[in-house]
């Protein structure tokens, strides 16, 4: 007697909605995991260690340096043409912007170069577009105010910065001071955070990282485990 074989069953999809909101379907008999998609967004972050003797002088130092590397490269000249070209005249003016905050700078003490390179991009920006030094404020520019806000800041990133004339925000506190004259400065976050950032009111321009590149990097981790 010749048994029959079975048809081989097509696998059910499983649909699970994760505590983002995001909805994912899997074509697979097992149950879904999603808490790797969201782990590195739960994680809590505290303020780096900076290096054994280093000094506020040693970061003013660092920051001269990438800022003349940053100068003289062919992509600050690019990225001059590119807001002097494509973005209003009325943003030149200053007029439209009374405050710029950064998200996400990360350490300057812990020797990140995405860090200096990040903070050299945006004092061009205000430079180009205002027409004002960021190593001036309180001087130069009274009408714009800045702020920074990263939990991964130390005591010295703080000392820094506020030589710089930023006020250094703990987090989350630099959400509530986004309001529709704002400049937000906020490459490289994740998903979560630039929806908690963006979740009041809409600031008058935002420089950040792709929404396509923001949904490869959330996903993709869950992609690969399917």
């Amino acid at each position: 007697m010749t048994r029959r074989k079975k048809k081989p069953q097509q696998p059910k999809c499983i649909q699970v909605t994760d505590s983002e909101g995001w909805t994912h379907i899997s074509r697979s008999g097992r149950k879904v995991n999603i808490n790797h998609a969201t782990t590195t967004t739960e994680q809590k972050l505290v303020p780096s260690e900076a290096p054994e003797g280093q000094t506020l002088r040693d970061l003013q130092e660092s920051h001269a340096y990438y800022r003349d590397q940053w100068l003289s490269s062919p992509c600050h000249e690019a990225l001059q043409r590119l807001l002097q070209t494509d973005l209003p005249t009325t943003f030149r003016s200053g007029k439209c912007v009374d405050r710029c905050i950064i998200l996400g700078l990360g350490s300057l003490s812990t020797g990140r170069r995405s860090s200096w390179w990040e903070l050299v991009f945006f004092e061009t920006v205000v430079d180009t577009i205002f027409s004002s030094s960021v190593a001036q404020v309180g001087k130069k520019h009274d009408e714009l105010q800045f702020y920074v806000q990263d939990p991964v800041f130390n005591e010295l990133d703080t000392a820094f910065l506020e030589s710089f004339g930023y006020a250094v925000l703990p987090s989350p506190e630099a959400f509530k001071y986004i309001t529709p004259l704002t400049f937000l400065f906020a490459p490289h976050l994740e998903i979560p955070v630039y929806m908690e950032a963006l979740s009041g009111p809409t600031p008058r321009l935002c420089i950040g990282t792709a929404i396509e590149e923001c949904l490869d990097r959330y996903l993709n981790p869950f992609l690969r485990h399917q």
